[in-house]
């Protein structure tokens, strides 16, 4: 195996000189907002990047491809040499965009319109809200309902209640404080 850095392409490794910077001179050129430099390197790696979306990234190759060199063109500035060629870092950020398209592409939501929500009933969701709820002191369950199911301001809340509203704030607060709570640990027990 050849001692050569894999920096540089296939023709200057094995002894060929051609003219022209090196990938990692393209790179600091590129940071520094050199168009031609970008030029040069998507010329030298339009192929490999095309193969590793192609590989990674199945249908939606070219929009990967278009996304790794997006990122070279505004992240040159973070390759450093000392911590390994222009090639791998290069080829690393290809890599990790086309299993990043990847994996938005499996997270596609489906679309679901309004109607079928209202013909699912209860949620999961709602369950647990609703058996929080319950958990909570009945002042700070109270005025959580109040101002989220009735839609009343937290000076309704107070006039209605015969209480302060510093007090009906405090509720509030502290209500919502411990449903986060009680919803996190909720959610963790799932």
């Amino acid at each position: 195996m050849s001692s050569q850095p894999l920096d540089r392409p296939r023709a200057q490794r094995e002894g060929f000189r051609a003219a022209g910077p090196s990938d990692a001179e393209l790179l600091v050129a590129v940071a520094a907002g050199s168009e031609p430099a970008f030029e040069e390197l998507h010329r030298r790696y339009r192929p490999a990047v095309e193969n590793a979306c192609r590989s990674l990234a199945g249908g939606d190759a070219d929009d990967c491809a278009q996304e790794v060199f997006t990122r070279i063109w505004r992240k040159a500035a973070l390759f450093d040499a000392a911590r390994g060629s222009a090639a791998a870092w290069l080829l690393t950020l290809a890599r990790n965009v086309a299993r990043n398209v990847r994996a938005k592409r499996r997270l596609t939501p489906i679309p679901v319109t309004e109607d079928a929500l209202i013909e699912e009933g209860p949620t999961l969701d709602r369950f647990w809200l609703e058996a929080a709820l319950e958990r909570l002191p009945p002042q700070e369950r109270t005025v959580i309902e109040l101002a989220y199911y009735d839609d009343r301001s937290q000076s309704e809340i107070a006039s209605s209640l015969g209480v302060p509203l510093g007090t009906v704030k405090g509720w509030t607060r502290r209500g919502l404080n411990r449903l986060a709570t009680l919803l996190g640990d909720e959610g963790q027990a799932t």
